[in-house]
């Protein structure tokens, strides 16, 4: 009678620039104990921790009170469109699961200075593209003129990426903090279980968001400008200028809303905003469940000294897609890296050392074992 485990991964991959890697991104080579590879953290690492789990306990013989499925999909970098979106779609029966466990959230050594930090994703932040696009005169290069469009566009971006948007706390974020602060102590410790108060926030939260980037992604919406189309010749002033924002949303920000902010910090007309993809999710899992303890247990009995917490992940994940059909979903790689290493994540040089690899395959087997097994 009990609903499945769903152990949920993708198998594709961001692309690669090969000249910019120390290794070829697609060998998995192996130097001085760690494993180099797109992929390595986001997520094949964690797929082959899932498999690995359930080719040892169908060796073992072990008998599940709670059935295990593997999910490997398609797609998740673009939407998950032929992916899960298409199982959820055309195969729901196959799935309707009480939990899944994806990816989302990792182990951290220096996200929060002086402590180690497991976060388990049980929300997300909204992926929200939109292009930016001026149109206008064109001309020779020679002779330049007033607000031409790439003198706009660049004008533009320049407002847009140095806006410091304002700290939000969310539920999520705001028992993350709690849990660190209990652990920590201090004045630090007492800011961040505070940091919900007004005359807190306004005091210590640009110190707090300014931690590392994960810290500062979790407490705004952020913007990354990630693309610029411009030009046809070095001497002709081109009629059109455009640009590509990944912006990503906290939970309770709509979409329509910070396009007006965006349009109120420009106050010009002649740029417009075309949105390639608006999300809608706002979902947050709950964290008082059985997964979610067992899973924390387990990480702790190899761990001791770590803190575990529910998370915002700043990506964007296949869970949101669970989530809209009211399955609470739990986004974990276990293995405790550096930011160095969170930064490879569709980076350079994207890597998980042969020890972070062992500890999650013993963290996944044992979670698996016990939220599955006979209590």
């Amino acid at each position: 009678d009990l609903k499945p485990l769903l152990l949920l991964n993708h198998i594709d991959v961001v692309p690669a620039d090969y000249d910019a890697w120390s290794t070829d991104p697609f060998k998995a080579e192996i130097i001085d104990g760690i494993i180099y590879g797109r992929g390595a953290l986001d997520m094949k690492s964690l797929g082959i921790m899932q498999m690995m789990s359930l080719i040892l306990l169908k060796e073992e013989g072990f008998k599940p009170e709670r059935t295990i499925k593997f999910l490997g999909v398609a797609d998740e970098e673009i939407l998950g469109q032929y992916g899960v979106q298409w199982m959820i779609k055309n195969h729901w029966n196959k799935l309707d699961p009480e939990w899944v466990w994806d990816e989302g959230g990792l182990g951290s050594k220096n996200s929060f200075p002086g402590v180690d930090i497991f976060a388990i994703s049980v929300a997300q932040k909204k992926s929200f593209w939109v292009d930016v696009a001026v149109e206008g005169q064109s001309g020779h290069g020679s002779r330049p003129f007033k607000n031409y469009p790439n003198k706009v566009l660049v004008n533009a971006l320049d407002k847009i990426v140095n806006w410091e948007t304002p700290i939000e706390i969310n539920p999520v974020v705001a028992e993350m903090f709690n849990r660190i602060g209990n652990e920590i102590g201090g004045i630090q410790g007492f800011v961040m279980k505070n940091i919900n108060n007004g005359l807190v926030q306004y005091l210590f939260g640009n110190r707090i968001s300014s931690l590392s980037t994960s810290t500062n992604a979790m407490l705004r919406n952020t913007i990354s400008l990630t693309m610029l189309t411009s030009g046809y010749k070095t001497n002709i002033i081109p009629e059109k200028a455009s640009a590509t924002l990944d912006i990503r949303l906290l939970p309770n920000t709509e979409p329509d809303q910070f396009i007006m902010d965006l349009k109120t910090i420009l106050d010009n007309d002649d740029v417009k905003f075309i949105a390639k993809r608006t999300p809608n999710n706002k979902f947050i899992s709950d964290w008082n469940t059985d997964f979610f303890e067992v899973l924390s247990e387990e990480i702790k009995m190899l761990q001791p000294n770590a803190v575990v917490v529910p998370f915002m992940t700043i990506g964007g994940t296949d869970s949101q897609f669970f989530q809209a059909k009211g399955v609470d979903c739990y986004g974990l790689l276990p293995v405790l890296v550096e930011e160095a290493d969170i930064q490879t994540l569709h980076g350079i040089d994207e890597r998980i050392s042969i020890e972070n690899f062992m500890l999650g395959n013993k963290i996944v087997y044992n979670t698996i074992k016990r939220v599955c097994g006979s209590n």
